[in-house]
């Protein structure tokens, strides 16, 4: 695990670990960082170990390894692993790489399956520019807007937005978000492992998702047995933050129905 590793550690008692999305960072968890805690959890929020040393690249099982890390140097055993986009793809092979680690699986905006060569055409060109210097360019920023967030948001909620733009423009290294998108865009499909996931999963998806359809979540639903899907209205690719009492409300209903430790 790498070392500075920014992160937020709030509340007492059984634990569950947030890993963000290729272009955010721990603080994309706050609303549900206080609502867990605030419960009766611990919540932790950690930074991809691509915005402590974008130097290297690194695999979605190095992301893996990093969360077992994390968790190893906190004295927590077993724990509720929650993942957006790229954390929940990191999610997927940590519950098949160390089951014996989860206590459950919280999956936002997911999807098990691999990239499409028709999805690579579209997205190299558009990410291989980051790996440069300095933050993320304004004319990505503007263009990544309304692949993470809703139609929806984008009308009601414009400051959550323009929150994120300024951020990836000010605080996000470009090179970041480059290694986040060579950790997944030659990831392998894991949809045929699904049915060995059976630690207790919840699917969590916006219906306004453009760059993960809704459809990934109900095939990987169908697939992860026992697993439950609760559908955000009204929300894009980064549904917990645009819908926060929806998704609050899923999570916590979620770890209220987990066996006893």
């Amino acid at each position: 695990m790498p070392s500075g590793l920014h992160l937020i550690d709030r509340g007492s008692g059984p634990a569950v670990i947030f890993q963000h999305g290729t272009f955010m960072d721990h603080t994309m968890f706050a609303p549900q960082v206080a609502a867990i805690a605030g419960a009766g959890w611990r919540a932790v929020s950690y930074d991809s170990r691509a915005l402590v040393d974008p130097s290297p690249l690194h695999t979605l099982a190095d992301l893996a390894g990093d969360c077992l890390d994390l968790a190893d140097s906190l004295a927590i055993d077993r724990f509720v692993l929650c993942g957006m986009s790229v954390g929940a793809f990191m999610a997927i092979e940590l519950a098949l790489m160390r089951p014996d680690r989860l206590r459950g699986l919280i999956l936002i905006d997911g999807k098990a399956a691999a990239y499409s060569p028709e999805e690579r055409e579209a997205l190299v060109p558009r990410f291989e520019p980051l790996d440069v210097d300095g933050p993320v360019p304004e004319a990505f920023a503007r263009w990544v807007a309304p692949l993470c967030f809703g139609r929806t948001t984008a009308s009601s909620n414009p400051a959550l937005v323009e929150h994120w733009v300024e951020r990836w423009t000010t605080v996000i290294p470009a090179r970041a978000v480059h290694r986040q998108y060579r950790s997944w865009i030659d990831r392998v499909d894991r949809r045929p492992r699904l049915t060995e996931i059976t630690v207790p999963t919840l699917l969590i998806h916006g219906d306004e998702d453009v760059p993960t359809p809704l459809a990934h979540s109900l095939g990987m639903q169908a697939a992860i047995p026992g697993s439950r899907l609760v559908v955000i209205r009204a929300a894009g690719h980064t549904s917990n933050l645009e819908q926060p009492g929806a998704a609050n409300d899923a999570m916590l209903d979620f770890l209220r129905r987990l066996p006893a430790a």
